[in-house]
């Protein structure tokens, strides 16, 4: 939830996110849900909210949250909502635009929502009192880091990182992805596998594959050496 890239390659699109989250946070492993049409959702659990980071529904439409939304924020609990219920009420939805305009975010924490489905990226950030909703382009390679973590010199140096590799890197696919989601700096504080004395760090990467005809989600969890994949056949 806190570093995620976003890269096409031809009819594929890869997203992957690093979650940085407290230890005490620990996800379990790959779980499924059904939404009100039936339709079946992927994602890591997090046990204490009962939402999570990501998700992966059977139509190809895969959803990605980051804490933030364009500054820092001091929480002030308590919330109406966790933000890892919105990335499964996303993946659940009927339909995107339904589900962005009419979803009420009041008593929510600020976050930003990425959804991509169909040739749409779709950027929801919420600030705390108001959806700000775009459409970045498609086609385009992009990283982001959470604002709650990393100051706007940190995200410009990992963004750096981001397209030397993308320059410098000859094959692309998920394996390539997720060494780089590991790629060491030597700034524990900063890298995208990040430690800050226990307090916070890298628990776990997250990888979404989507073809045109079907997609996969593989969770890495860092420190147990958990590694899951659930591939998915998109339903009509």
């Amino acid at each position: 939830m806190c570093t995620v890239t976003f890269i096409p390659r031809g009819e594929t699109v890869y997203i992957t996110s690093n979650r940085d989250e407290s230890p005490s946070r620990q996800a379990t492993g790959l779980t499924s849900s059904h939404g009100p049409d039936r339709h079946s959702i992927y994602y890591p659990l997090d046990e204490s909210s009962g939402g999570s980071w990501i998700a992966l529904n059977d139509s190809g439409r895969a959803v990605c949250l980051l804490n933030g939304a364009y500054e820092p924020f001091v929480p002030s609990p308590p919330y109406r909502l966790s933000r890892g219920l919105i990335v499964t009420q996303a993946a659940m939805a009927t339909d995107t635009n339904t589900f962005l305009l009419k979803t009420e975010l009041e008593g929510i924490a600020p976050f930003t929502l990425l959804i991509y489905e169909q040739h749409m990226l779709i950027q929801l950030i919420w600030d705390g009192q108001q959806k700000h909703i775009s459409a970045p382009p498609f086609d385009e390679p992009r990283i982001w880091s959470s604002v709650t973590l990393y100051p706007p010199r940190i995200r410009e140096w990992r963004k750096s990182l981001f397209e030397k590799w993308l320059s410098d890197t000859s094959t692309i696919n998920r394996e390539s992805i997720i060494d780089f989601h590991q790629m060491a700096q030597g700034d524990p504080d900063n890298d995208f596998v990040m430690n800050r004395n226990e307090s916070v760090r890298t628990l776990s990467v997250t990888s979404i594959v989507l073809m045109p005809e079907r997609g996969s989600m593989m969770h890495l969890a860092l420190g147990n050496d958990l590694r899951e994949e659930i591939m998915v056949t998109y339903e009509t």
